[in-house]
């Protein structure tokens, strides 16, 4: 398998990402402040626990969970793979060091959608 900075050249897609997710006038906001700029917030399912409005932010490039979720989640830092690297914004003028990186399933909705 070749990889370029943990990048899969060749995607191997899991059966279920054939599945649309899609959204109807009932999921907008009734008033955008800025059209074209706005969050979308979900419920999703994450390790069969129910979270309320989770920011979804396309504009970012890092999916951060707080460490205080860990223990709702049933996370253990054994099960984190260790993560060097830093990153910065999180914390007006400070860099943030990640506990580690974990894969999680994530569901929308009915069982079929995660």
């Amino acid at each position: 398998m070749d990889s370029t900075d943990g990048l899969i050249a060749d995607p191997k897609f899991p059966p279920w990402s054939h599945r649309e997710i899609s959204f109807s006038k009932k999921d907008q906001w009734a008033a955008i402040p800025e059209p074209g700029r706005f969050p979308l917030i979900l419920d999703p399912c994450i390790n069969n626990i129910r979270f309320e409005r989770v920011l979804v932010d396309g504009g970012s490039s890092i999916d951060i969970l707080f460490r205080n979720s860990l223990p709702a989640l049933k996370i253990t830092p054994a099960q984190l793979k260790p993560y060097d690297a830093q990153f910065w914004g999180v914390l007006p003028g400070e860099s943030s060091v990640p506990l580690g990186q974990i894969i999680l399933s994530v569901q929308f909705g009915m069982p079929g959608h995660f």
